[in-house]
C-alpha cells in the first residue's frame, strides 16, 4: 500500500469523524428546542420551500412564455412594427437593449393586447417578465434553435428542479469557449435551463459574453440599469408635474456630477464625444451648442466665469469652449 493511499484513507477517516461530530451537534441542537421554537422553525421552513418552489416555477414559466411567443405564436406576431424603410427584414435588425425594449413594447405587449405605457406604470412586474424573455424570443425568431424530441421540446424534471428546453448546439459548437461553457458533451442538441437560454441568447443577439457580468463595479451595474430604462427615449409627457420637476432636477444634478467625474479624471476625449453627439443631434439649447441659440451677427461671443478661480472663459463656438475648459 503506497503512502499516498494511506494518506487518502486517513483523510477519509478524519472527514467521517468530523461529519459524525457535526451530526451529534445538530441532534443536540434539535433536542434543545422548545415547542414554540420548533413551530417557528417549521413555519420558516415552509416559507423557504414556498419561495424556492416559486423560483423553480418562475424559471419553468419563463420557458413556457418564451416557447408560446417564439414557436406557437410565431406566425402571427406583429413583427412588421419593427421594420422601417431601411430595415425591411426582421433578421437584419442590429439588436441593442433599445431595440429589445421596442420589441417588447411593439410586438409582445401588442400581441397580448396591452398598452406598454399602462403596463409599465400599473404592473411593472408583468412588464419585467416580458422584458426578461424578449431576448430569448428574438434569438429563436432569428436562429430557429428549438428542437422537438418526440413532439415535445421540454424535459420532464423530477422533484424541485425547473424544466429545460431542447435546442440546437451547432452554432455553439463552432466556438471553443461557448462549447466548453454550454455544451461540454459536444452533441448537436442539448437541454438547457431558462437561465442558460437567457445567457446564450444574449451572446448571439446582443453579442455579450455572459449574463452575470460579475466583475462590473457598483456604478457600472447601476448605469447599465439606467441605460436600459432610458434606451427607448423616455419622455415626460405623461408624468405628474411635481414628479417631472424632481426628475429634471435629478437629471441636471447627475449630469453635472458625471461631467465633473470625467473632468477630474481628464477624460477630455469622452467630453468631446459628448459634444459631438449633441452637435449631431442638432440641439440648439444647452452649454455646448450655445452659439447656435443666438444671432452671431449681433453677438460675437459668450463670456463664462470659472467660479473656482474667477477666470473668464470667452468662446465663440462649442469647440473653443471645450478647449478652454480642458486647460482650466
Amino acid at each position: 500500500m503506497t503512502t499516498n493511499t494511506k494518506k487518502t484513507m486517513i483523510e477519509e477517516i478524519q472527514k467521517k469523524d468530523e461529519i459524525d461530530v457535526v451530526q451529534k451537534q445538530l441532534q443536540k441542537f434539535q433536542q434543545s428546542l422548545n415547542k414554540d421554537q420548533k413551530k417557528l422553525i417549521e413555519e420558516t421552513d415552509k416559507l423557504v420551500s414556498s419561495a424556492s418552489d416559486s423560483e423553480v416555477k418562475s424559471l419553468s414559466t419563463n420557458l413556457d412564455i418564451f416557447y408560446n411567443f417564439s414557436v406557437k405564436l410565431k406566425s402571427i406576431l406583429p413583427i412588421q412594427t419593427m421594420l422601417t424603410d431601411t430595415i425591411k427584414n426582421f433578421k437584419n435588425i442590429e439588436w441593442t437593449n433599445a431595440q429589445l425594449i421596442k420589441f417588447t413594447n411593439r410586438v409582445l405587449c401588442a400581441t397580448l393586447g396591452k398598452n406598454y405605457d399602462t403596463i409599465q406604470g400599473q404592473d411593472e412586474y408583468y412588464y419585467n417578465v416580458l422584458r426578461r424573455v424578449s431576448v430569448c424570443i428574438v434569438y429563436e425568431l432569428t436562429h430557429s434553435v428549438v428542437k422537438h424530441l418526440d413532439n415535445n421540446a421540454f424535459s420532464n424534471p423530477i422533484g424541485r428542479t425547473p424544466k429545460k428546453i431542447y435546442i440546437s448546439m451547432k452554432a455553439i459548437n463552432k466556438d471553443v469557449d461557448l462549447k466548453k461553457k454550454y455544451n461540454k458533451e459536444g452533441g448537436d442538441y442539448a437541454y438547457v435551463s431558462f437561465e442558460e437560454l437567457l445567457s446564450i441568447s444574449k451572446q448571439f443577439v446582443l453579442k455579450v459574453k455572459d449574463d452575470t457580468r460579475e466583475y462590473a463595479s457598483k456604478l457600472v451595474k447601476m448605469l447599465r440599469a439606467l441605460e436600459e430604462y432610458t434606451a427607448d427615449a423616455q419622455n415626460f409627457d405623461t408624468i405628474d408635474t411635481e414628479i417631472k420637476k424632481e426628475e429634471i432636477s435629478l437629471i441636471e444634478m447627475m449630469t453635472c456630477r458625471f461631467l465633473s467625474m470625467l473632468d477630474t479624471d481628464n477624460q477630455l476625449e469622452t467630453m468631446a464625444n459628448i459634444k459631438v453627439y449633441l452637435d449631431n443631434a442638432k440641439l440648439k439649447d444647452g452649454l455646448i451648442n450655445f452659439h447656435e441659440s443666438y444671432d452671431t451677427n449681433k453677438i460675437k461671443c459668450v463670456n463664462f466665469v470659472n467660479f473656482t478661480n474667477s477666470k473668464p472663459i470667452i468662446a465663440e463656438t462649442g469647440e473653443q469652449l471645450l478647449k478652454q475648459l480642458s486647460s482650466q
